[in-house]
């Protein structure tokens, strides 16, 4: 992230300038105007502010929620139509008189186009899509049905599998994996061959709690440096969702890293490929790997790609999810939950698929629970 923006409609702009050059927290004021000031936190984050009219607000708001390119195809757009569009509002060029903009609806409605949500908002394609009626019907937080990727105090988790699976139960949610770390990851609790059986036990005994809701039984196994796997076929077979992620030897070169995970999709009982990307914002840098091969081994395999909804990770980032699901790539949006707070994150993951375009009819883990289970590339496969 590279600075934050806040916008504010007040009628007070200098009292509102001051009051924000006075926040705790506030290291250094960098400008400050009339209508404008520019703050670094202390976290190092520069702030900048801006305060409008209240009739001018959905106009700002419209304007810096879109990109560079995103406005400046708006504001060609407008002058083609005899408007000129800013942040200050719209105005019709020959009689210079103003629009009334009270919602960013209208900024739309002004230009002859349908509402953009603020995430499509990017390179300009997006008015080619909305002149067309082709803009998606995007992916919302009330289409989630469960969470594939959550972990327990089997391995480094902070709460129950029971106390994991009330917790999103209580969000609505049909159905939660339990994928706990596999024996190589030593350092996070990894479980035994032996364990991991017992955890399938004690998740086919708490499944008969609830005829509203189930656990599945999973795991997430680490892709070892050869691209084989941390348990065998044989184990895993017995598993409802396999989660297979890459913990180790993250440098390896670029080829070595793309073979090694697209080995992993090859095996029959891998059904999502986690963190696809090793990314952790902020500390680690994504591996060298080649993602558009990816995309086309997980589409060859039927495997799903995670967006990995953790706001330390948010991998695969919305480009790539994007490039995934006009592959035909199944996406699934997981929290990688170790507690039960951690399931709240789900939101940052379906910020990201929004991004990217995508519908609930390209992720996962909005399907039925039955219609989840048909579409796990091990059902698939057995089908076929």
């Amino acid at each position: 992230m590279g600075d934050l923006d806040i916008i504010v409609g007040s009628d007070d702009a200098p009292a509102v300038i001051q009051a924000f050059v006075g926040l705790p927290g506030v290291a250094q004021v960098l400008a400050q105007g009339r209508e404008k000031a520019s703050v670094v936190l202390s976290q190092g984050l520069q702030v900048d502010l801006l305060v409008v009219r209240d009739h001018q607000f959905a106009a700002a708001l419209h304007h810096f929620t879109g990109s560079k390119e995103h406005n400046i195809a708006m504001r060609e757009l407008a002058k083609s139509l005899g408007l000129r569009i800013s942040e200050h509002g719209i105005m019709d060029e020959k009689t210079q008189a103003w629009l009334p903009v009270a919602t960013e609806d209208d900024v739309f409605r002004a230009v002859g186009l349908p509402y953009i949500p603020p995430e499509l908002r990017e390179d300009g394609s997006e008015l080619a899509a909305a002149k067309s009626s082709h803009l998606p019907r995007l992916v919302e937080m009330q289409d989630i049905r469960g969470d594939l990727h959550v972990h327990s105090t089997w391995s480094d988790g902070r709460h129950t599998i029971l106390e994991m699976a009330e917790a999103a139960r209580a969000r609505g949610y049909d159905y939660i994996a339990i994928a706990d770390h596999s024996r190589s990851l030593g350092v996070a609790g990894g479980l035994s061959p032996e364990e991991l059986v017992a955890q399938i036990e004690e998740i086919r005994q708490l499944n008969r709690r609830w005829d509203d809701f189930r656990i599945l039984a999973g795991a997430e196994v680490d892709i070892l440096p050869d691209g084989t796997l941390d348990y065998d076929d044989e184990l895993l077979s017995r598993l409802d969702v396999v989660v297979a992620s890459v913990h180790s030897a993250m440098n390896q070169d670029r080829e070595t890293m793309t073979q090694r995970i697209i080995a992993a999709m090859r095996n029959p009982y891998v059904d999502i490929i986690g963190h696809p990307t090793g990314r952790v914002l902020g500390w680690r840098d994504p591996y060298e790997v080649d993602v558009e091969r990816l995309i086309a081994a997980a589409a060859e395999t039927g495997t799903a790609l995670e967006i990995n909804a953790s706001p330390e990770r948010l991998d695969l980032k919305d480009v790539h999810a994007r490039m995934a699901k006009d592959a035909g790539v199944w996406l699934a949006v997981n929290t990688d939950a170790h507690r039960m707070e951690g399931l709240e994150q789900m939101h940052y993951g379906v910020t990201t698929a929004r991004r990217g375009w995508l519908e609930k009819g390209h992720v996962l883990n909005c399907l039925p629970l039955e219609e989840l289970l048909r579409n796990l590339k091990r059902h698939r496969r057995r089908e076929a």
